[in-house]
């Protein structure tokens, strides 16, 4: 389009855009060409380059110039961070609040191409549209399934979940079950009647998207008139399907990607990274932020990109450490961890970074059985036996009403943004109602809030304001204050002319509560290991999956050793020696590597890796030293 050809990105506007970002904020010029730049192109951005931000610099910028009230800039990401770090710089400015309206767009690549091509699709076909949630589809369908078709689903390994489309439209996946089998018939008969109720999963809005791209040319067309330009953030998480599918809608917009090829955690390989982003000739940010060139030194050989990160952050220099441990005193790794951050960090710098906090991470997590002893540490979960997978974490989805309540809660005592605690809170009162509907009476759109105050009158909106309040201000979801807490939420509910019933949603849990910890004396969250020494100095490590810390600094982060189908770090350590194999990884050692990468770029200033002492032999130690690690063995 002609304006934007007429738009120039200049020093004189970045230091317009660093002075209300923060005036902390300064963009140095290899960031300064990255958001001057408007051609098609993809940014590499390693850990802690601070790419997001350098995209909501761009798009004030870009926000301030723009002269079209009928197109707009499109920002596409699998999360709402990109939206969120707009309202945390830009929250109280003007330019802020135009880009989260009219005529651009900012949201999940689902919720896009729901609500511009995949949703109208379906309607047009004659479907209504209820419910577009894949957890509460899927098990509907299942519920609905007659019992006799519950056996050979389950002996092909067929759970809930399977009963969705997955790569194509009309085509399941049930194993070696035919289309001719009674239990086919039957599955996709369900499927159909669950349709008919417009009941979707988000898969399957995908997939009727894809085919009204394919078969109406003019929605491309519109599509790119209406978005002229589109930035994908954390574009290495987009899987190949997506790809395909922003590909064949955008062909001709400006486009760029931001992300990491090397974390590339969420996706099957082959499915992202490589070869999909970034593409050829990417304007690179190898410059982290987050730590100095001591942890990156240590993290480069894992990565699979060809550029090397280069650590910038001088704050702390601190004594990197594997910890060696016999199997026999795997129990000990966590206090012997807790020790060497006590000793490192004065209680200042503990309190200073409380938000980024000490962390302990694996691949494995999830306790399925019990460890062989060959398979010892095969998760978390043998370091420390309190630890529990199914405690609720901000990327797992609640299973009830009042853990979004606690979640939300947790959110705002940690970070002290009340945004987070509402955005919480409004995630469980929309479940709640369209469960309690069975159909869809809040839609999931970008602004949470709308969707519910549009929903109301003037008078109704200010008591659902008032009811909000109530729910907001509880410093506390204890068993005894549900009964009062429910009344609350009832007269929520009959502002959109529903009732809770019988839901069992709304039954109280504590699965995200406090407990009490290894510190007998002292209350901390579930899946916090509490050390205190003899002079009463004490430490908390947040313990998790590798998954659920992506995107996260941290104070100091230990790298646990775990198992699937080998020891997950054991079998990359020839690349942690700096001398991988010839060979080219495997697919596993290809997820290990991406996995690790991410582990080990988390910490702004202690990095720990924990590794059974019978893994690593005298002369690897030697190499490990004279690599800058600190080598501790613990029996």
């Amino acid at each position: 389009m002609d304006f934007i050809d007429e738009i120039t990105i200049t020093d004189v506007d970045i230091d317009w855009v660093e002075g209300i970002l923060d005036g902390n904020i300064k963009f140095d010029q290899p960031r300064r060409n990255i958001i001057k730049n408007l051609e098609s192109i993809d940014i590499q951005a390693f850990p802690g380059s601070g790419k997001t931000t350098i995209l909501v610099a761009k798009l004030a910028i870009l926000a301030k110039k723009w002269t079209s009230t009928t197109s707009g800039i499109c920002v596409l990401s699998h999360t709402n961070v990109a939206r969120e770090e707009i309202e945390k710089r830009l929250g109280n400015t003007e330019i802020g609040a135009e880009l989260l309206r009219y005529p651009h767009f900012i949201g999940t690549v689902h919720s896009f191409f729901n609500s511009f091509i995949g949703l109208p699709w379906i309607r047009s076909k004659g479907n209504a549209v209820e419910i577009v949630d894949t957890d509460f589809v899927c098990a509907d369908r299942w519920k609905n399934l007659p019992l006799w078709s519950h056996t050979p689903l389950l002996s092909r390994r067929k759970t809930h979940m399977d009963l969705c489309f997955k790569d194509e439209l009309e085509k399941i996946d049930l194993g070696n079950l035919g289309e001719n089998t009674q239990t086919y018939k039957t599955v996709k008969t369900i499927f159909k009647n669950s349709q008919k109720k417009g009941y979707f999963t988000f898969g399957e809005t995908l997939l009727f998207a894809q085919e009204a791209v394919s078969n109406n040319p003019e929605i491309v067309v519109y599509v790119q008139k209406r978005f002229p330009i589109l930035f994908i953030d954390e574009a290495q998480d987009t899987n190949s399907f997506q790809w395909d599918l922003i590909n064949s809608t955008f062909p001709d917009s400006i486009r760029q990607g931001f992300g990491d090829e090397n974390q590339a955690i969420y996706n099957y390989v082959g499915e992202n990274g490589t070869d999909i982003f970034p593409r050829a000739n990417p304007l690179i940010l190898p410059e982290s932020k987050r730590f100095n060139n001591n942890i990156s030194k240590l993290a480069n050989p894992l990565a699979i990109s060809n550029a090397e990160m280069i650590g910038m952050n001088r704050t702390f220099d601190c004594k990197n450490t594997i910890f060696l441990f016999t199997t026999d005193k795997i129990d000990t790794v966590l206090e012997e961890y807790s020790k060497l951050i006590l000793s490192t960090f004065t209680d200042e710098e503990l309190k200073k970074y409380q938000l980024d906090g000490c962390h302990g991470i694996g691949m494995v997590h999830i306790k399925k059985e019990e460890t062989k002893p060959e398979q010892l540490p095969k998760g978390i979960f043998d370091y420390w036996h309190d630890y529990n997978h199914k405690s609720i974490s901000i990327n797992t989805a609640p299973e009830y009403l009042v853990e979004y309540f606690m979640l939300g809660r947790n959110e705002l005592d940690l970070t002290g943004e009340a945004y987070l605690q509402v955005e919480w809170v409004l995630k469980g009162l929309r479940i709640l109602i369209n469960k309690v509907a069975n159909t869809t009476i809040i839609e999931n759109k970008t602004s949470l809030i709308n969707s519910f105050l549009n929903k109301l009158d003037n008078e109704k909106q200010n008591i659902f304001r008032e009811k909000l309040l109530l729910i907001l201000n509880k410093t506390s979801f204890l068993e005894t204050e549900w009964v009062e807490i429910k009344s609350v939420i009832s007269s929520i509910l009959s502002l959109f002319d529903v009732d809770y019933g019988n839901s069992d949603f709304m039954e109280w849990s504590n699965n995200i509560n406090i407990t009490t910890s290894n510190d007998s004396d002292g209350l901390c969250p579930k899946n916090v290991f509490r050390y205190s020494d003899e002079s009463g100095r004490s430490v908390d490590i947040t313990l998790g999956s590798i998954h659920s810390v992506k995107g996260q600094t941290h104070l100091s982060t230990l790298v646990l050793e775990t198992f699937s189908y080998n020891h997950n770090i054991t079998s990359i350590l020839p690349f942690i020696f700096g001398t991988p194999p010839k060979k080219k990884p495997g697919v596993r050692d290809i997820a290990r590597l991406k996995c690790h990468y991410v582990a080990m770029t988390r910490a702004r200033g202690l990095l720990c890796i924990a590794i059974p002492k019978d893994k690593v032999d005298k002369d690897s130690i030697t190499n490990l030293e004279l690599l800058g690690w600190n080598v501790c063995v613990i029996e």
